[in-house]
């Protein structure tokens, strides 16, 4: 279990499990921090010339997992008594926040793949998204509010005390740089990040 402190130090993870096909194999990692105003998280690769296509965020909102993108996802249970959480499609709340080397950004939630809810304009304002490119690598960081998930969810789910579940990736469906890559193993056949059950369980302390 993966153990993210309250106030307490980042912590940094390597998103190097790859997946499925990978044309190209950019090397990607993550910080996250929590805090009382939510889950911070930094996107940090190495990756000369990154596709990037989606360069103005507008409605409705384009799906830049075809250019070169990283993305968040979190899963929560359904009520505050989380401890013996176990994340599994439509027993859940998950969200994945997608995000290309401009900082233009895909957001859901729901607790399936299909007929998932849009994040407003004003949510995805909220996620202050920053968006940084070198020659040879790229960052984005951007917070998830804590009113946010806690509006989504109907209680504190990031609290110190609470089991969440979290996946990150690093991504591009184009198939000139085709790859999928993972923190946590996803362990089926063929291309899928939305199943929460292969999420890292994370305990907020």
């Amino acid at each position: 279990m993966l153990i993210l402190p309250y106030e307490g130090a980042e912590q940094t993870l390597a998103i190097d499990h790859y997946l499925w096909t990978c044309v190209e194999r950019p090397v990607a990692q993550a910080t996250l921090a929590l805090d009382a105003l939510g889950l911070h998280c930094r996107f940090e690769v190495k990756e000369r010339n990154p596709l990037t296509t989606a360069l103005v965020q507008q409605e409705p909102m384009l799906m830049v997992c075809q250019d070169s993108a990283v993305e968040l996802f979190l899963a929560f249970a359904d009520s505050a008594d989380n401890a013996d959480f176990a994340p599994a499609l439509e027993h859940c709340l998950y969200l994945n926040i997608e995000l290309n080397s401009a900082g233009i950004c895909y957001a859901k939630h729901g607790h399936s793949r299909k007929g998932r809810t849009a994040f407003t304009p004003d949510e995805i304002a909220a996620l202050q998204i920053k968006a940084e490119r070198g020659d040879d690598a790229w960052s984005v960081s951007f917070l998830v509010p804590r009113a946010l998930i806690a509006g989504l969810t109907g209680y504190d789910a990031l609290a110190p005390g609470n089991t969440f579940a979290l996946n990150l990736y690093k991504i591009s469906e184009t198939k000139e740089h085709e790859h999928y890559v993972a923190y946590n193993p996803v362990a089926v056949p063929t291309p899928n990040f939305h199943l929460p059950e292969f999420f890292a369980l994370t305990r907020v302390s």
